[in-house]
């Protein structure tokens, strides 16, 4: 259960910088551990409601006015609390966090995570934990985490920046909440002083009082929320839906002329595709990302569409950003950059992979699907092409090289294909450019020596309608040396010179 500070203040951190740095230091300014080195403090209506360590360093403390702040520190930097931004920070760290599990909470302050159904899969606590705060340090947020059997147990202990394990047992979750400050209960915050007054500090020491006094004096509500918290009370939770559609934006903290900071501000986009993906048990075949520009005039917006189209559907954010890495290197900024907008134009239902012993044909084919997504990515989808067979019985135009739309739409071609080379009979691994004119011996065709028809005469008379009329007889033949060749004869000669039979491919 991540609980999230006041504000994003690890995006405070671009906007110290942006005034000093250009936008390639700030790409790899934010992806570092820590706070900005510097006292930072998020306010609300002129209070402190937020301090980086750096400021509690100075004596700065939650609660504080803003002047006596300042007074403490000539190096303060001081932000006003943005509550649009802390919702949009808490729907990216949810889009994430569905990455792990579809049972996600979003609280005013974080985010309840259930993942008792998932620690199989992720073999264990700690590896979720990890994998968790490493994507939500990409997202620039600061998390705390906390957990216990129950989501308002797990809720205290996260409040508390004095816990000694994230990870409790079942029989210690009792123990671990009984050393908790009672200023993690949000329902006694009106009587803290009272309740300091009588000796009782801990949410240990409130719970050892007489309930029947202590909902008297204090109200019923903190009963309860000691009762939701030590798992005595139900509670109810409403699950957090991802939206129908992915189309998410991104205001950039400076303007940015340099592609690299664009790639990792895209993969921050990335990170919660992934998980709306994985909450849909999807991939995605298209994504747009839009870079919008620095507008010069009020109602000029120019934008630059980057369209991906997956020769396989995909949700792994390493091959996701390495598509991005190769397009973002050729493009050339027609000016600066001040938001990015990713929007996924084509999903396909997809189950989660299997771990596998051995490969796979599906794992064939999906690395040869990324090897020719990054091929199109990097020398663009012209140039990567495949061979296909065209609905014409004249060999030299049976063939013909076309663009790779699709990994799945090539199977179906190769399929297609398979069929009509089948029902065409067999053709020779190795066709002549030119059918090249043999001359005869006895009455037959020769090649190194006189020819054996084996197979055939298979007729082809096709092409009257362009002007290109082929009349011929194949056949497939041996020589003295055992080479098999597919040769045919001109059924009307016109004008040609020669025997009329003609060498016009070898077989394997």
């Amino acid at each position: 259960m991540p609980q999230l500070p006041l504000d994003t203040a690890l995006r405070c951190r671009l906007r110290l910088s942006s005034d000093h740095a250009d936008a390639s230091a700030l790409a790899s300014a934010d992806a570092q551990d820590g706070l900005p080195d510097k006292p930072v403090v998020i306010c609300e209506r002129k209070l402190v409601g937020w301090c980086n360590q750096r400021a509690e360093e100075a004596g700065i403390q939650p609660g504080m006015s803003e002047t006596s702040a300042r007074a403490l520190t000539a190096e303060l930097h001081a932000f006003p609390r943005d509550l649009e931004q802390e919702v949009q920070a808490l729907q990216e760290a949810a889009l994430w966090s569905l990455h792990f599990t579809p049972h996600v909470v979003l609280r005013p302050a974080g985010l309840l995570i259930e993942v008792a159904a998932s620690l199989r899969l992720f073999k264990g606590a700690q590896n979720i934990a990890s994998a968790l705060l490493s994507g939500l340090m990409e997202l620039g947020l600061h998390a705390r985490l906390a957990s216990a059997p129950t989501a308002c147990g797990a809720w205290l202990r996260a409040q508390s920046d004095q816990i000694s394990k994230v990870f409790v047992a079942p029989d210690q979750a009792a123990a671990a909440l009984d050393e908790l400050p009672l200023q993690v209960l949000q329902s006694a915050q009106p009587h803290l002083e009272t309740l300091s007054g009588i000796g009782c500090r801990t949410l240990g020491q409130l719970r050892r009082l007489p309930r029947a006094g202590l909902a008297r004096r204090f109200g019923k509500e903190v009963l309860r929320e000691l009762d939701r918290a030590y798992g005595d009370e139900t509670e109810a939770h409403q699950w957090f839906e991802a939206p129908i559609a992915f189309d998410v934006r991104l205001e950039l903290p400076a303007r940015v002329e340099s592609t690299e900071a664009l790639l990792f501000a895209a993969r921050r986009l990335i990170l919660q595709l992934s998980g709306w993906l994985a909450a849909r048990h999807a991939a995605v075949a298209s994504i747009t990302l839009f870079l919008h520009h620095e507008s010069t005039r009020q109602r000029d917006h120019r934008s630059t569409p980057l369209t991906i189209v997956l020769g396989m559907p995909s949700r792994d954010i390493d091959h996701l950003t390495l598509l991005l890495r190769e397009r973002l290197a050729q493009l050339d900024l027609i000016a600066p950059v001040i938001e990015i907008e990713l929007k996924a134009n084509q999903i396909a239902e997809q189950a989660a992979p299997n771990t596998e012993l051995f490969p796979a044909p599906a794992s064939d084919a999906e690395n040869t699907g990324r090897l020719i997504e990054r091929l199109q990515s990097r020398l663009g989808n012209d140039a990567v092409r495949q061979l296909s067979i065209c609905a014409d019985h004249r060999p030299e135009k049976s063939t013909a090289t076309t663009a790779i739309s699709g990994i799945h739409n090539t199977r179906r071609n190769n399929r297609q294909d398979r069929q009509l080379a089948h029902s065409a009979g067999a053709r020779p691994t190795w066709l002549l450019q030119k059918p090249m004119a043999l001359i005869t011996r006895q009455h037959k065709p020769f090649y190194q020596s006189p020819l054996t028809l084996l197979i055939g005469p298979e007729r082809i008379e096709s092409g009257w309608w362009d002007d290109g009329l082929a009349t011929r007889d194949y056949f497939i033949a041996q020589n003295d040396r055992h080479l098999l060749l597919w040769i045919f004869r001109l059924r009307m000669m016109n004008d040609t010179t020669g025997s009329g039979w003609f060498l016009h491919g070898f077989f394997a």
